[in-house]
């Protein structure tokens, strides 16, 4: 199903352009929903409509609209008003933050399924940026609001995604203020290989589509510090580096022993 470019400016596409719904018949129904695009969306199984099918998911098909972010572009800024919720459909998006001082913290990195938008009264709380080029569906906030009501399996999909949000939170907090690097360096690799579902194999291929920079933001290390620990892990025989956007896991009990993680 081909994309159909709405808007060149601003990059919103109109979705998975195909025949157009039947017009609404209130005396038709035993008629089935039409399948929806999202049903073969590559991230409909890890997103907030998940739990949708059928009418729900009918319905939330029509608020929303797929948009391509460019590598190295803005999805929305801190303390922009908060307009869009987003669904990462491809690619990799960078969370972060400035402190007054002007240095950067990285606080996440959402992939397939993860959800963009966080905000405080009416405004998105940090930075978000494409690390790669992306695919995201958007929808409007103020709509998605109104018509939750119609969609509780929606309500049900955001509480979870929130609940597993603040817990990374909780996870990333206690690995910025008490592991040390290789700490620190290893549990990153684990999660990473976990949230990838690799997590198990003896020999485990991890994607890093952010920079050495972007990592060593996100753990509060120096990029030296990052470059030094993953060539001790690589001279113990517990990793190998192939390129630098992979690093391949050679023994991954030994790297959540080093995590500190059972």
């Amino acid at each position: 199903m081909a994309l159909e470019l709405r808007d060149r400016d601003t990059g919103v596409y109109d979705a998975y352009k195909a025949k157009p719904y039947p017009p609404h018949n209130p005396e038709a129904k035993a008629r089935p929903i039409p399948l929806s695009p999202c049903n073969c969306c590559a991230a409909h199984k890890k997103a907030i409509c998940a739990s949708l099918d059928g009418t729900e998911l009918h319905r939330f098909r029509k608020l929303s609209q797929v948009r391509l972010v460019k590598a190295g572009q803005s999805i929305y800024r801190e303390l922009d008003p908060a307009n869009y919720l987003y669904t990462v459909v491809s690619g990799e998006a960078r969370l972060s933050s400035l402190l007054n001082d002007g240095r950067r913290q990285v606080t996440d990195f959402r992939a397939c399924g993860d959800k963009l938008g966080e905000h405080i009264q009416g405004y998105y709380s940090a930075n978000a940026e494409a690390i790669t080029d992306m695919i995201v569906c958007q929808i409007p906030l103020p709509e998605l609001q109104a018509r939750m009501s119609e969609m509780p399996g929606l309500r049900v999909s955001l509480m979870e995604k929130m609940e597993t949000e603040i817990n990374q939170m909780r996870s990333h907090l206690m690995l910025l203020g008490r592991k040390t690097p290789i700490e620190k360096v290893a549990t990153f690799l684990v999660e990473r290989a976990k949230k990838f579902e690799s997590a198990t194999a003896e020999n485990t291929d991890i994607g890093l589509s952010m920079s050495r920079r972007d990592i060593a933001d996100y753990l509060g290390l120096t990029i030296e510090t990052v470059s030094r620990t993953l060539t001790a892990l690589k001279t113990k025989g517990v990793v190998s580096i192939p390129s630098p956007d992979q690093i391949s896991v050679l023994d991954m009990m030994e790297l959540k022993y080093l995590a500190g993680i059972e």
